[in-house]
């Protein structure tokens, strides 16, 4: 797997539009992923999906509050914990649409990756700045449930628990989302750069 900038000629001034995009095709770079890589990680955005698909189900089911599964609870935080009150507004009021994102961003690299899975070769997925921005944020949320499922409480840690293998697709999803956040920094700076 590789992450690839846009190349800097096509950054240049005149190239770049006030929404970060190239050209006009609003490219700022690609992931090239073996088919074995796609497969993992669209599993790992589907079963993300299905989580916090079952999140929904828990509100509509049970009080909010009372969520049992400590990867949910790393993802879908208390937002007032020393305000019940405060904190069953936030639940009433913005709890369903941040999970509902949360699903968008794990739907975004599901999307974007099927086509590489279901092949036999390696493949290159075109991002715009919002699907990188997508990726960032679902990439984020794969690390925080690992994590949760090591027995990672801050990085650093070492894993104490879990199923082999964990850590190092932990490093992996880590290092997938430092690239991309150099890949918006790059695709930014150039952006100012054209700025009238």
């Amino acid at each position: 797997m590789k992450i690839v900038a846009v190349p800097s000629h096509a950054l240049g001034p005149g190239n770049v539009g006030s929404d970060g995009s190239i050209g006009g095709i609003g490219s700022i770079g690609s992931i090239v992923v073996e088919p074995d890589e796609a497969r993992v990680l669209v599993s790992l955005s589907q079963q993300m999906q299905s989580l916090l698909a079952d999140a929904l189900e828990t509100d509509a089911d049970t009080d909010a509050g009372t969520e049992t599964d400590t990867a949910v609870q790393r993802l879908l935080p208390n937002a007032y914990r020393d305000d019940p009150e405060l904190a069953d507004e936030w639940r009433r009021f913005s709890r369903r649409g941040l999970i509902e994102r949360k699903i968008g961003f794990a739907r975004t690299l599901t999307t974007a990756l099927t086509p590489v899975a279901a092949g036999d070769a390696e493949g290159t997925v075109s991002l715009t700045t919002d699907a990188a921005l997508d990726w960032v944020r679902g990439i984020g949320d794969l690390r925080l449930v690992i994590a949760d499922r090591m027995g990672t409480v801050v990085d650093g840690d070492d894993a104490r628990a879990g199923e082999p293998g964990l850590q190092d697709l932990y490093e992996l999803l880590a290092w997938m989302q430092d690239g991309l956040v150099q890949l918006l920094e790059a695709a930014d700076d150039a952006a100012l750069e054209a700025a009238p």
